[in-house]
């Protein structure tokens, strides 16, 4: 058992690795818990957290590490944003990408969560941000966001990537909103045909 999840947990990592470097070979080039990513630590003045409206933060939030027992949580949210994911991937997540692994707590409700691991030595990547559908607009998306870049950063990371379905403008606002620029377009790059759109964001 323990042979066929490390070979399961290869398999992710080989697809994972295959598509970024697809997705590089592919594109058009074209021209919170506590987050820290772009602005100074401590940075809270003049109505901002973290350099975002605190007005944007519209629940108290706890962001903390994935746990086994937010494993039913996790499948639920993925079943109500058409997720689509074998459950397994979490607890691969869990295992070997703990600490980048995160899930944002409302009031003892799982509201969200993130999936990120180390892609290269200097490079995070965010390979899941998801949020339960009664939780949208309050603000989890971005703290879930601003922690696992900061514990990007705090490994070692100078950079992070990730893709959006470029029918997402809503996700595309929010990664703009936290310094995510646009660096390629990957033609088809989801199973339904749809092209991703390749986003970057210097640490």
């Amino acid at each position: 058992m323990q042979y066929l999840k490390f070979l399961f947990v290869v398999m992710i990592r080989f697809w994972v690795s295959a598509s970024v470097s697809r997705s590089r070979k592919n594109y058009f080039p074209s021209e919170m818990g506590k987050g820290r990513m772009m602005w100074p630590d401590g940075q809270t003045h003049g109505g901002l957290v973290d350099g975002v409206d605190a007005a944007a933060f519209k629940d108290p939030v706890v962001i903390r590490r994935f746990l086994p027992s937010d494993l039913k949580a996790a499948i639920e949210i993925d079943r109500d944003v058409f997720g689509g994911y074998d459950p397994t991937i979490f607890t691969a997540f869990y295992e070997y990408h703990p600490h980048s692994t995160l899930v944002a707590d409302v009031g003892g409700i799982i509201a969200g969560f993130v999936l990120g691991f180390k892609h290269a030595p200097f490079e995070g990547r965010v390979f899941w941000l998801a949020v339960r559908p009664g939780f949208q607009g309050r603000g989890i998306g971005m703290r879930l966001m601003l922690e696992v870049i900061r514990r990007f950063r705090r490994m070692g990371a100078m950079g992070a990537t990730l893709e959006v379905r470029v029918s997402n403008k809503k996700a595309q606002s929010l990664y703009s909103m936290l310094g995510f620029r646009m660096i390629g377009i990957c033609p088809a790059y989801y199973s339904d045909g749809e092209a991703a759109i390749i986003m970057k964001l210097k640490l």
